[in-house]
């Protein structure tokens, strides 16, 4: 599957000026005008996506693979299997050369058939386009591993691949729409929010409020996660789009988390909020109804 993220481009830059516009009124009163400052930055808006969808990739990238091997034997439940992944180009030659994208130079999503289960990982680099990494499944089933990475030379690009894990699977559930968009991780009250309904090819912002879960004070002590204040992995019910989503105000400590996305179409989408504080990472997750 060729990368999704190409729709939140446009939302990115639309969004950029009103992004800077809300901040300012939403009770940032230390916020200066120096272009410094995360919220005001016009460079850290751009830095909310920049990634080529398949219409938008050149011929080389067109041809940009990955390919799955597990050398020590298929992935089992709850046991550490060899994951090696190989990235090759034009005429199967391996790719040799990587950027380095939000402190990594590849980000592998592992996730569920269900939407149930959900890792954020990150293979070490060996050379010559071989990437490693020991992974532990907790349950056995299906899952996509997708892949987020920068071939030297051209846009961030996202490939994917499957695989099946033996062994115990877990119940499984029907997708629905969480009942709420606020929930309590390690002493933080995470609350959801949006500028408008969540309507599919809709420019939009979301946002991430962050208090603390017994006095209701606001959290400002967020920390840089992979280079950010926060990633959002969004997954429809069908699993036909996935949305690597970066922050607007990249370099805020809280308490708010603010992220622009364009859902590609209608239905039920999982996210996947990944945050950090005090050296421990909150994974969030919701379930929304796209119209």
């Amino acid at each position: 599957m060729k990368n999704a993220k190409w729709y939140l481009l446009t939302a990115a830059l639309l969004l950029s000026f009103g992004a800077v516009v809300w901040l300012q009124g939403a009770g940032r009163s230390d916020a200066s005008g120096d272009l410094s400052d995360p919220f005001l930055d016009p460079y850290a808006m751009t830095l909310a996506h920049r990634h080529a969808g398949p219409s938008m990739e050149t011929a080389a990238e067109k041809a940009v693979d990955i390919g799955v091997a597990w050398p020590n034997g298929a992935p089992a439940a709850g046991k550490q299997s060899l994951l090696e992944l190989t990235v090759s180009g034009q005429d199967g030659k391996l790719i040799e050369q990587f950027e380095i994208v939000n402190e990594k130079l590849l980000h592998l999503v592992a996730v569920s058939d269900d939407l149930q289960h959900f890792q954020h990982v990150h293979p070490e680099y060996k050379g010559k386009g071989k990437y490693e990494l020991p992974l532990q499944f907790e349950y056995g089933g299906n899952y996509k591993l997708y892949a987020d990475f920068q071939p030297s030379g051209m846009n961030e690009l996202t490939r994917y691949a499957e695989a099946v894990v033996e062994g115990r699977q877990s119940l499984r559930e029907p997708l629905t729409a969480s009942s709420t968009l606020e929930a309590d991780y390690g002493g933080a009250h995470v609350a959801l929010s949006f500028d408008q309904t969540p309507t599919a090819m809709q420019a939009m912002t979301m946002t991430y409020t962050f208090t603390d879960a017994d006095s209701g004070k606001p959290l400002q002590d967020l920390e840089l996660y992979l280079g950010a204040v926060g990633h959002v992995v969004a997954v429809d019910g069908g699993m036909n789009d996935y949305l690597h989503i970066h922050p607007l105000n990249w370099a805020s400590s809280g308490p708010q988390a603010v992220f622009g996305v364009s859902f590609p179409r209608s239905g039920l989408y999982k996210l996947w909020g990944q945050f950090q504080r005090n050296g421990e990472v909150m994974i969030v997750p919701f379930t929304i109804n796209v119209q």
